[in-house]
C-alpha cells in the first residue's frame, strides 16, 4: 500500500470513529417534543425595523418613483410617491429620534416642501416640473444625510432599473 493509500484509509477509518462516537453519546438534556419547543412567550410578538430597513425601502422607493416619472408612467408615479410617504411618516412615527438625532423632525424640515413639488409635477405630467422636484428632493435627502452625520449615504438619480421584474412604461390603453 502506497503512503498515499495509507493516507486515505487512516482518515476514513478517523472519520467513521468521530462518527461513531457522536451517535452513541447520549444527549446531556432530554429530548424536548416539538410543542415544547416552540417560542416561549417571553419573545416579541412585532418586530419593529430599524432606521437603516426604513431608509433601505426608501431608497427603493426613491428609485422607483425616478424610473416611473422618467417613463412618463404618472400613474405607476402617484403610487410610489405614495409609498415613499408611507415610509416617512413610518419614520417620523416609529424612529423619531436615531442615535440623538431628531430625524423625525428633519423629515418635516428637509423633505416635506419637496414632496409637494413632486405631487404638483405629477399631477400636472410635467416631466420637467417632475425631474427638477425629484433633483430637489434627492438634494434634501443628502441633506439630510449630512446633517445626521451620514454624508457617506449619498443618494443620486438612479441611471438604470435594478427592477428587470417590473415594467415602468404605461400599460397601453
Amino acid at each position: 500500500m502506497t503512503h498515499k493509500q495509507l493516507t486515505i484509509v487512516l482518515s476514513l477509518a478517523l472519520v467513521a470513529a468521530f462518527a461513531v462516537a457522536a451517535r452513541s453519546q447520549t444527549p446531556s438534556t432530554p429530548q424536548q417534543s416539538p410543542q415544547a419547543s416552540a417560542p416561549s412567550q417571553d419573545l416579541p410578538k412585532t418586530y419593529l425595523p430599524g432606521l437603516g430597513d426604513f431608509m433601505g425601502r426608501i431608497q427603493t422607493d426613491h428609485a422607483k418613483l425616478w424610473l416611473a416619472g422618467e417613463a412618463r408612467n404618472w400613474e405607476l408615479a402617484e403610487y410610489q410617491l405614495g409609498e415613499l410617504k408611507e415610509v416617512f411618516s413610518d419614520v417620523q412615527d416609529l424612529v423619531p429620534r436615531y442615535q440623538n438625532i431628531p430625524v423625525g423632525e428633519m423629515i418635516d424640515a428637509i423633505i416635506t416642501g419637496t414632496i409637494t413639488d413632486l405631487e404638483n409635477a405629477i399631477a400636472t405630467r410635467d416631466f420637467g416640473k417632475f425631474s427638477t422636484a425629484f433633483d430637489d428632493l434627492t438634494t434634501a435627502c443628502n441633506s439630510c444625510h449630512q446633517a445626521a452625520n451620514r454624508a457617506f449615504i449619498a443618494i443620486r438619480r438612479p441611471t438604470q432599473s435594478n427592477f428587470s421584474n417590473q415594467e415602468f412604461s404605461p400599460a397601453k390603453r
